[in-house]
């Protein structure tokens, strides 16, 4: 019996997207905050590709009865990404 794949044919993704940052903890005077760039990395399963977002979940599994289970998943608006690149699962 072969095995059954536990990817269910969700793709394998690198996604380079940027964050919001912020929320200082403290009262600060406006002119000596300095905004930054906060650039992110981040793998994982292609669970939803729509126009406005996309969910990546670097946790899966297929059980016997077919319906996947996912830990860890994230939607990250499109308008943040970056770069998204398929990456190859080893056989």
């Amino acid at each position: 019996m072969a095995k059954k794949s536990t990817t269910n044919g969700y793709r394998l993704v690198y996604v380079l997207w940027q964050d919001s940052c912020g929320a200082s903890a403290r009262w600060q005077f406006l002119d000596e905050s300095d905004p930054e760039r906060v650039v992110c990395s981040s793998v994982g399963w292609l669970v939803y590709d729509g126009k406005d977002c996309k969910r990546i979940v670097p946790h899966l599994v297929t059980p016997e009865d077919g319906r996947s289970q996912g830990c860890g998943d994230m939607t990250i608006p499109t308008s943040a990404i970056r770069k998204l690149v398929t990456l190859k699962t080893p056989a």
